[in-house]
């Protein structure tokens, strides 16, 4: 019989806060009928794919006997009420248990089942579960649902051509061309190349910015456009990640709202007559206004657009906004009382269901850390001590700063 038992040890040591920082201890113990290998792991996720914790076999957080596994997670992290997704895999066995953290933090399993090679549990926790980058960041960066949507089933995608080449079947080609909407052309180029390495896209992929393809003020007006397809260097050092090159190619523009700009006409052109082609393939980032110019513009391109290859920047949860806070919060070194945890968490969801916040993006919390809630608490915190209050009392940040 698989029985999964789960313990939380808040850092307060306080159990009656619905918002609280702690570590998770788990006692897995599995059925005896299950085929187990050495190498076992065991992941946990939100409902919206963040992975939260990580150990694996051969780490000292994992002491096994036979079929019984004692993994006491070594991170302290936010827990907040709602659904999580607990995953271990060993070989073939890949096994999902559902839980329901409530207001009273109490964690409960409300479901189990076995999963199936090639699966989106097997994905999460076997493929995307090895790669540091995806634990360290991808998986973490709020929005995203919809590109860890696209990488799942691209990993299942390369999976199912491994199987295809072990029995001698051809390898299929799949559609790399994408349409990216994003309020931010950095960050839209950062994760286009992430993306790339975490589906290993071989190819190489050369990133233009669209405002420098056309210069009326040079003798050669288009000497950086005609460079762009002219170069043989993949342009992939955005995150240092040393990628394979093929004679594949990806050409990833940002900013193209200046080719619908007068006089921009023959770079449109001279973009749409080398790519999307057979070994060429596009991505285009920027606002989806711009993207939806773009197309109406260019009404043949959107042939070369599949529904499922149109990612978008999705307005932040409010479990999201409330990770960022305390993540941006730890980066300004600042601490919080067990109560100021529970106060910050229930005066977000407070202002994000009056629709206050709910137009926030990373920047404007690290704004509102940095503009707001830290100069109050110095100012309080100074005017504690200069009365004579002890540092240790005004080293945490306390409900009355928030």
């Amino acid at each position: 019989m698989t029985r999964l038992l789960l313990k939380f040890t808040p850092d307060s040591g306080r159990t009656d806060l619905t918002y609280f920082m702690g570590k998770l201890n788990v006692i897995l113990s599995l059925s005896e009928a299950l085929d187990i290998s050495n190498e076992c792991s065991f992941s946990l996720y939100n409902d919206q794919l963040w992975m939260l914790l990580y150990a694996a076999t051969g780490d000292k957080e994992v002491k096994r006997k036979e079929h019984e596994f004692n993994v006491s997670f070594s991170q302290s992290v936010l827990w907040v009420p709602g659904n999580y997704i607990f995953l271990f895999h060993s070989g073939d066995t890949i096994l999902r248990f559902d839980l329901q953290l409530n207001e009273h933090g109490v964690i409960k399993e409300t479901g189990f089942r076995q999963c199936p090679k090639m699966s989106d549990e097997d994905i999460l926790s076997g493929a995307l579960a090895s790669i540091n980058a995806w634990r360290t960041f991808f998986s973490n960066t709020p929005g995203m649902m919809q590109w860890k949507r696209w990488l799942i089933e691209r990993l299942q995608e390369r999976a199912f051509n491994t199987l295809r080449a072990e029995h001698r079947h051809g390898v299929l080609a799949y559609c790399n061309n994408l349409l990216v909407a994003s309020p931010s052309p950095d960050f839209a180029s950062r994760n286009i190349t992430l993306l790339k390495f975490l589906a290993e896209i071989k190819c190489e992929i050369h990133c233009a910015d669209c405002t420098t393809l056309y210069d009326p003020s040079s003798s050669n007006p288009y000497h950086n456009l005609d460079e762009l397809f002219s170069s043989q260097v993949s342009d992939d050092n955005v995150l240092g990640l040393s990628l394979p090159v093929s004679k594949d190619r990806i050409y990833c523009f940002r900013n193209i709202w200046a080719l619908l700009e007068p006089g921009w006409e023959y770079v449109l052109k001279k973009i749409r007559s080398h790519c999307p082609g057979y070994y060429d393939s596009a991505i285009f980032s920027g606002t989806q206004e711009d993207i939806d110019k773009l197309l109406e513009r260019e009404p043949s391109l959107q042939a070369y657009f599949p529904q499922r290859n149109r990612l978008a920047i999705e307005p932040y949860t409010i479990e999201e906004i409330i990770r960022i806070f305390f993540y941006e919060a730890d980066r300004s070194r600042l601490t919080f009382t067990p109560e100021a945890i529970d106060a910050a968490c229930r005066q977000l969801i407070e202002r994000f269901q009056q629709g206050l916040i709910t137009h926030w993006l990373w920047k404007d919390i690290r704004h509102y850390i940095q503009n707001d809630l830290l100069p109050h608490y110095n100012r309080r915190a100074i005017a504690a001590i200069q009365q004579g209050v002890a540092l240790t009392e005004v080293l945490d940040l306390r409900p009355e700063d928030l």
